[in-house]
């Protein structure tokens, strides 16, 4: 069930801004959804590597957290220029304040795909392209940081034990965009 977090009420919905932690499922929703509109799909990250020929894991290690999240900024308001469409954004991206911001003024539908860690763990656990947590311990803490910011989207979905193609026909029949 799709339920409603934010008293947000916008009339234009031609972006859908998928937020939710690492494995909670929003490049494989996002681009259900957006075949099935017919609107472009846009993961962020897959933008951010795109342009410097690196993985997310790469620029962290050679440039730092800061570099990353100038060019994460940057990227967004480029693919938030692109309407109608599906955008996944990193599991960090919601979670900077001007990102959040910037989001909310483009005046598109924000989800939060939310999934319990414990599937999350087990989503991720043998991933080895994620930057910012190396044990179960960091995992943790990482999600507890952003939770907070999560929250924060109008609208949340789970994704536990459930197939990308569920929750994309969830979203779909809610008719929130």
């Amino acid at each position: 069930m799709v339920f409603k977090l934010t008293g947000m009420n916008r009339q234009r919905r031609r972006q859908i801004y998928l937020v939710g932690f690492m494995g909670s499922g929003k490049s494989s929703v996002g681009a259900l959804i957006a075949e099935a509109l017919g609107w472009p799909f846009i993961d962020l990250d897959a933008v951010i590597e795109a342009g410097q020929r690196a993985t997310v894991r790469e620029i962290f290690e050679r440039a730092g957290e800061p570099f990353f999240r100038q060019l994460e900024k940057a990227a967004l308001v480029e693919v938030s220029k692109a309407e109608p469409a599906v955008i996944a954004l990193g599991g960090g991206t919601f979670a900077q304040p001007w990102n959040a911001e910037w989001i909310r003024q483009t005046e598109g539908v924000t989800i939060w795909l939310d999934c319990p860690e414990e599937e999350l763990w087990h989503r991720c656990a043998k991933v080895q392209n994620r930057p910012l947590f190396r044990d179960r311990s960091s995992f943790s803490k990482l999600l507890e940081e952003r939770l907070p910011y999560y929250r924060q989207a109008e609208y949340r979905v789970s994704t536990g034990r459930r197939s990308p193609e569920e929750v994309a026909r969830e979203i779909l029949r809610s008719q929130i965009f």
